[in-house]
């Protein structure tokens, strides 16, 4: 959040208890030209409240989300851009079923909590009107080539991926009601963010089929979660509890016990041709690896390997794809440059000496356009980024 925000909000605080009791109606906030009711930051606050945020978080959140909402508005006024209602209702499906419900569904829910569905239809419509725009702002240079592509699946071959420990406390809302169980996991969540024992806390109140391990889920990686679990995880570290998470018919509390980073095997996406030079170790290491670093000073491509003077298994291999690499020699294979040799690894019962010989990367249509759409739709979001904080700077933004 910007210095500025964070005053705007702090002065918003200060100035809205009377005036929204008095005309609920009127402007609290103008940006520039639009302008946010004390009725608009009730409604997004009982919103935010029925996901469970609360505090200084929750105030912090509606004044600066209604506020850049307004600069999006604005945004796609000044590009002409007109969200079709088809696109606003089908967002509007995706955002209830998301939360375990549909439109329908949803909208009756939230009447019954006292908010009005616009505001959440209002939120969508900004959104989207706003995706549109930068789209349209920064389209020509977002769009990948193909030396992009070719890095990014590389990327995504030889990386990893965070994995987890988790454990869960979900509770139903049939139980106790909604409202008291709402109560509970924001109590529940305060007694253990400040030193709870959680698997007790599971082991009480939880539903789960895990409550009898603590309500330890067990390893998951964190893209396999689904998207509202996968943002709270995102934001914490091992020892710290999410905030309350909606679930199908209730809410939950997760916490990471523990995290690893796992190698992302390629799925044939890239392939490669590599030289190996072994060692055996049957007269020791030190002698083996004396003698490798010795032929290493020889070794300047794969051509050098092929004469057969070197130990067993070694040769010129591929094309092959990368996931067909052993693991011993996938981490050095994966992130050597073409052309590069290696230092000594140990694998099994010798050392070898790899030569990246050439590397392909391959990409048929479907894996072209998943890759294209992800490298653009990162950029937007990271011109988008920029492009608010400028909105932001040059604002007139009023306090009523």
């Amino acid at each position: 959040m910007t210095r500025f925000l964070s005053l705007l909000i702090a002065v918003v605080l200060i100035a809205m208890p009377l005036s929204a009791q008095n005309t609920p109606f009127a402007p609290a906030i103008i940006v520039n030209e639009d302008m946010i009711t004390y009725y608009d930051l009730a409604q997004r606050r009982a919103l935010y409240q029925a996901y469970g945020l609360s505090g200084e978080a929750l105030e912090d959140r509606v004044v600066e989300d209604l506020t850049q909402e307004a600069l999006m508005r604005q945004e796609a006024r000044r590009a002409g851009i007109q969200v079709p209602r088809e696109a606003v209702d089908s967002a509007f499906a995706s955002y209830a079923a998301a939360r375990n419900s549909n439109p329908d569904a949803f909208v009756t829910a939230l009447q019954r909590s006292g908010i009005d569905p616009s505001t959440v239809i209002n939120q969508i419509e900004a959104q989207l009107g706003w995706q549109n725009a930068m789209q349209a702002r920064f389209r020509n240079r977002a769009i990948p080539d193909q030396d992009d592509l070719e890095e990014a699946v590389l990327l995504n071959a030889t990386g990893s991926t965070r994995e987890v420990l988790l454990a869960e406390i979900a509770i139903p809302f049939a139980e106790r009601g909604e409202a008291r169980t709402r109560e509970l996991i924001l109590q529940l969540a305060s007694d253990l963010q400040n030193g709870g024992d959680f698997g007790a806390a599971a082991r009480q109140y939880s539903r789960a089929a895990t409550r009898n391990n603590g309500g330890e889920i067990g390893w998951i990686a964190v893209t396999d979660l689904p998207p509202a679990m996968r943002a709270e995880v995102d934001l914490i570290d091992v020892g710290d509890v999410s905030r309350p998470i909606p679930i199908t018919r209730g809410v939950s509390l997760l916490t990471v016990k523990g995290e690893r980073q796992t190698a992302v095997q390629d799925n044939g996406a890239v392939s490669l041709t590599y030289g190996r030079a072994t060692f055996p170790l049957s007269q020791g290491e030190d002698a083996a690896r004396n003698a490798a670093l010795a032929a290493r000073e020889n070794i300047d491509t794969c051509a050098d390997i092929r004469d057969g003077s070197f130990g067993a298994g070694s040769g010129v291999f591929g094309p092959a794809p990368l996931s067909s690499v052993e693991p011993a020699l996938f981490s050095v294979i994966a992130t050597a440059q073409t052309g590069s040799v290696s230092q000594p690894v140990r694998t099994g019962d010798s050392l070898s000496i790899i030569v990246l010989c050439s590397r392909q990367v391959n990409l048929d249509e479907e894996t072209r356009r998943q890759v294209e759409d992800s490298i653009f739709s990162d950029r937007i979001g990271a011109y988008a980024d920029g492009y608010m904080q400028e909105l932001l700077r040059d604002a007139v933004i009023e306090i009523r």
